[in-house]
């Protein structure tokens, strides 16, 4: 699965919405005594590069018991739309394991349960509390007995699991972490793996997918039933159907057919959106020696989707605005890292598959390597270091909200909550690049082939992965799993050198993390560059128990040291050096993660015009976007300093930058420089820029360069329709700026649910940074939100309510409360009742 992600200025509202997927990193701040000297070396730092949040809230979850194989599972069905209804009958066979078999539970949420019958129709005693239904055959099975039965059913507005969208008759279908109970009784849970049959009914002019290979299609009257067989066994959750009038754009790797199911107005964007695919599939079975390893692979987009995807065996759901976009959204819509992510899932999630929700990164932590390792291979080593940066920062923020190991089995309402603590995604990824470092590409994807061979159709939990590792190379990894699969935290480092001419650098470094009993020493190699007129130097410093020196040979005075070349490390390290050695670094660093460093540390030397000429250097002319784009957003933390003009040339330059990532953060860092020649750079770009995600940022920094300036242009972007609603939401998010009492007149009406969720919850968004003086009106605007069939506007409703405090909002909350199951939605409920209640 991959995160939802919301368009442009809304992630403010959204919250947790994983941007593409990291979020942009923190902009640095100009340092208080900056060096006065290029050459002089400044001291360590006086505050902690890190501090450890507190661990995430729940109560530990052990790996649910089950007595019995889910064998086969047989799924028919119809949809009644007008009652929103799943009716239909599925049949299971079931085995007994290692003791007599007296009842068989299966998960089936708020159904009605029409009858329990065996073959022949004779029917079967059984229960139903409204969560669990409990069939009890005549006589207990004995152990490998297995029994087949059909149950009758229908679920009629599920809250969960299936998805109605009426406005383009489309029904889709959400099964991870334990939904496939709201519209099918199974055994909901990822430790057994079945295989199944879907058969599907709709009327003539629509389509049907399921997983697994097409058997047939049929005419029932009016009506067309698709059957589906899924063949090789799979976890229950990955159950999927969506059904509507779709278009299916063929395409193939090898014998492996690939189909794209989109909307019929969107042929062109759909193959812009996933023609990667073949690609994908081609790496990622050459990369782990294993041919992709179903019968097909079906993607198909989905509207109003509540992720940005879902790796149902063989039939990917894909958020239809994260893959369907138009040829100007690009490079920022981007869907490469989206299809990658799902399709890597087909190995690692669903061929393998977490055997508890505990060990949830062997899926999305594998999923975001693979995503890594199609970007860099499809778009080179640049982009890939890149990916592997953001994925570092974001754990780093990760761990300073709520510091977790990547094992960890604890949450309070549902499984979700430890996909969204921001670590088994890029943790788990940073983990697994570490690892291909350490071991080098070929050693490395043996191992991982080992890993994928021994235990295909298999669940598995941390240390599956570590026997295989070391299996497959001859080597302990014990000490590695403990520091960074079951520990938490990460490495941080004081470095210092000294120059012995003649002899190299002598680097000395210690690890001043704060420890504890999640976070003690690490053991690491950090690789070492020294750059030199006469070329790179390279070493390894060795930390043993928080303490590594290392000399490393080189030719000539040093130019400039690297520290952790490459960034293979996940780490943090404070390193003071002289501004010629940072500025040598920005120019001719190797690596994007080199470069970037030395951008982000010459921006918080803002009395120093070599600092600053450098980063402005490097916002203008370094050959990768990214370090363009850091450069950027250093020069932003540089108004208010002695560096403001020149910053503010460089920026204003930036705007003209070729890729519209860079003119897009030049127009966002811009806000903070209010002068004229601003404002109308501004205006320009709202006007004509060729890409509409400048235009939307533009509009903000307008606003607040010149709010009274900025309200026609306000207007004139609200009544533009746009893809994603780009232009309208980026308009609602710049009315924060402008008079408040004007703001509201003019956002209240986007509140509507006429209107797109992007547009919503831009206008949520600026309500509550307006709400100053009149929380009781917001929250009265607010509370009806909570009933909102989006869920992300629910969610943003509720962490709403809970900001502006009222106690005259708790009996909506409450109500609430008892009717809510999305558990995102849920949990921002519950915080925003005890935020009121003070507790």
């Amino acid at each position: 699965m991959r995160r939802h992600v919301v368009a442009l200025l809304t992630l403010l509202a959204a919250g947790c919405a994983p941007a593409p997927r990291t979020p942009a990193p923190s902009r640095p701040t100009a340092a208080a005594t900056p060096p006065a000297d290029t050459e002089r070396v400044p001291p360590f730092r006086a505050e902690p590069l890190v501090t450890w949040g507190p661990e995430p809230p729940g109560t530990p979850h052990g790996e649910r018991p089950h007595d019995y194989d889910l064998q086969h599972q047989v799924v028919r069905f119809r949809l009644d739309w007008p009652r929103h209804a799943v009716v239909g009958s599925t049949t299971l066979t079931v085995a007994a394991l290692d003791r007599p078999l007296g009842a068989i539970a299966l998960d089936a949420e708020q159904m009605t349960i029409r009858g329990v019958t065996m073959a022949g129709g004779r029917a079967l005693r059984h229960d139903y509390d409204g969560h669990t239904l409990t069939i009890r055959p005549a006589a207990a099975l004995p152990p490998g007995g297995k029994l087949t039965f059909t149950v009758n059913y229908e679920t009629v507005r599920p809250k969960q699991g299936a998805y109605f969208i009426d406005r383009m008759h489309i029904m889709w279908t959400q099964g991870e972490t334990e939904a496939t109970r709201y519209w099918v009784p199974t055994y909901d849970y990822p430790n057994d793996k079945t295989t199944w049959e879907m058969y599907i009914r709709v009327p003539k002019a629509e389509k049907a997918l399921s997983n697994g290979r097409l058997v047939a299609t049929r005419a029932v009257g009016d009506d067309v039933e698709w059957h589906w067989s899924q063949d090789k066994p799979a976890s229950t959750y990955l159950f999927m159907a969506a059904t509507g009038n779709y278009a299916v754009v063929d395409d193939a790797w090898q014998d492996v057919p690939i189909h794209y199911w989109t909307y019929p107005d969107s042929i062109a964007a759909a193959r812009r959106g996933f023609g990667m695919t073949p690609r994908a599939v081609k790496v990622f079975s050459e990369k782990t020696g294993v041919k992709y390893p179903w019968a097909k692979y079906d993607q198909v987009a989905a509207p109003d989707y509540i992720f940005g995807g879902m790796e149902n065996v063989t039939a990917t759901t894909q958020l239809d605005d994260g893959i369907l976009h138009p040829a100007w959204a690009e490079p920022q819509a981007y869907s490469g890292d989206l299809v990658s992510h799902e399709l890597g899932h087909q190995w690692y999630g669903d061929l393998l598959t977490t055997r508890t929700w505990a060990h949830i990164w062997l899926n999305e932590g594998f999923a975001t390597f693979m995503e890594e390792t199609f970007r860099e291979v499809d778009r080179g080593k640049a982009e890939g270091d890149f990916d592997r940066l953001e994925a570092q920062e974001q754990v780093v923020e990760a761990d300073r909200n709520a510091r977790r190991p990547l094992v960890y089995d604890r949450w309070v309402t549902d499984p979700f909550e430890l996909f969204f603590s921001g670590h088994i995604y890029p943790k788990g990824a940073t983990v697994m690049q570490m690892l291909r470092h350490q071991l080098s590409d070929s050693l490395f994807w043996k191992a991982m082939n080992h890993y994928t061979t021994k235990y295909a159709y298999r669940p598995v939990v941390s240390d599956d992965l570590q026997v295989a590792f070391q299996e497959a190379t001859g080597r302990d990894f014990s000490r590695f799993f403990k520091d960074w699969v079951y520990g938490a935290g990460l490495p941080v480092f004081q470095v210092s050198y000294t120059v012995a001419p003649g002899s190299g650098v002598t680097l000395r470094a210690r690890e001043v993390q704060p420890k504890d009993s999640l976070t003690g020493n690490f053991d690491v190699d950090v690789p070492v560059e020294v750059l030199t007129d006469a070329g790179p130097a390279r070493g390894i410093v060795q930390v043993r128990d928080g303490q590594g020196t290392a000399t490393i040979p080189a030719t000539g005075a040093p130019r400039a040291i690297v520290w952790n070349a490459g960034g293979w490390i996940f780490q943090l390290a404070d390193f003071p050096r002289p501004t010629s050695m940072l500025a040598y670094q920005l120019e001719h660093g190797g690596d994007v993660f080199a470069r970037v460093e030395a951008a982000r540390l010459l921006g918080e030397r803002p009395d120093e015009p070599a600092s600053v000429a450098a980063v402005a250097r490097a916002a203008r002319q370094d050959r990768f976007w990214g370090v363009r784009q850091r450069a950027v957003f250093a020069l932003a933390a540089l108004h208010g300093t002695p560096a403001e003009p020149a910053a503010r040339a460089a920026l204003l330059e930036a705007t003209r930058d070729p890729d519209a990532r860079v003119r897009q953060g030049a127009a966002e860092a811009l806000a903070g420089f209010p002068a004229e020649d601003v404002a109308a750079r501004l205006r320009e770009l709202v006007a004509a820029d060729s890409s509409l995600y400048v235009r939307g940022a533009a509009v903000v920094s307008l606003a607040r360069v010149r709010p009274a300036e900025a309200l026609p242009v306000i207007q004139s972007l609200l009544a533009q329709p746009s893809w994603t609603d780009i232009l309208r939401a980026s308009a609602l998010g710049a009315l924060a700026y402008v008079e408040p009492a004007r703001a509201w007149t003019i956002l209240a009406p986007y509140l509507d649910r006429r209107w797109s969720r992007e547009a919503r919850l831009a206008a949520i968004a600026t309500l509550l940074a307006t709400a100053k003086g009149r929380e009781v009106e917001a929250a009265r605007l607010l509370e009806p939100l909570l009933a909102d069939q989006d869920l992300f506007v629910r969610q943003a409703a509720a962490k709403g309510l809970g900001e502006l405090g009222q106690r005259s909002s708790l009996p909506a909350l409450e109500r609430r409360l008892r009717e809510e199951a999305e558990s995102r939605v849920l949990n921002d409920v519950k915080a925003a009742v005890a935020r009121i209640r003070g507790q």
